[in-house]
């Protein structure tokens, strides 16, 4: 995936003016909310995490069949929590994406993942349990956010420590063939209008290892690069990057 969001420098005012519903007054008085009162604005969760360190990157909105917005997007960086290339020398950072419906329909999604800085190629990694911060619009989770918010520091370690791993581990060519067709099965349908050889394509220097990160980026950059519909990107990314950790 091509990066969709719209950079606004750690910026509310910035954020909220590319993204008109992260406005809670918009959200409040214009969306047809059923329990107003316990809806979760992304905004409310945003400020938590800034508390914690983390920064807006960027914002987002996505429109339904009807044009009408139906979802908004905040994607936040930690600039303490980093992947280094061999160098030494950040790569990729820690992100937060959170998605968010405009009248509650769907529960706040809090992703935890990667965003890689070489190739400005969006969401590279999610957490596999990122479905256990799914926080529906209701009361115990309106007054308690903090217990969402607070693990996602320590989940970092974890994840950080997963890309460690996955740089270590070499692919024989068998294994990358096998990898990109497994891949390619979480977009398309039919394997047969693919060529797998394609998502294995090295777009520049810095990816030209083999190790199993290396390959992972590869694969994602090639498989999604096209792809607009930013819940269908997330889904892949989760899911691919479920799928490369059973190569690790």
């Amino acid at each position: 995936m091509r990066n969709k969001f719209i950079p606004v420098d750690n910026d509310l005012n910035k954020a909220i003016a590319f993204a008109n519903t992260l406005d809670n007054n918009n959200i409040r008085n214009i969306q047809r909310i059923k329990q107003k009162e316990f809806y979760i604005p992304t905004l409310d969760v945003v400020t938590k995490l800034q508390d914690e360190g983390w920064k807006i990157s960027g914002v987002a909105e996505q429109r339904g069949k009807n044009r009408k917005i139906t979802s908004n997007y905040v994607q936040l960086q930690h600039p303490d929590f980093a992947v280094q290339n061999s160098k030494g020398k950040d790569e990729a950072f820690t992100s937060i994406t959170l998605s968010n419906s405009c009248n509650g329909a769907k529960p706040l999604q809090m992703n935890l993942g990667l965003f890689r800085q070489v190739c400005t190629n969006g969401l590279v990694a999610f957490d596999r349990h990122a479905e256990s911060q799914n926080i529906k619009h209701i009361a115990i989770n309106a007054r308690d956010l903090d217990r969402f918010i607070n693990p996602m520091n320590s989940k970092v370690n974890k994840l950080l420590a997963e890309v460690i791993e996955m740089k270590h581990r070499g692919l024989s060519a068998e294994e990358m063939r096998e990898l990109a067709r497994q891949a390619a099965s979480l977009r398309y349908r039919d394997l047969s209008t693919v060529n797998i050889d394609d998502l294995l394509t090295v777009n520049r220097v810095e990816d030209e290892s083999n190790d199993l990160w290396t390959v992972f980026n590869r694969i994602q950059e090639n498989l999604t690069h096209d792809v607009s519909n930013m819940n269908e990107d997330i889904r892949i990314n989760q899911q691919l990057f479920s799928l490369v950790e059973s190569f690790a």
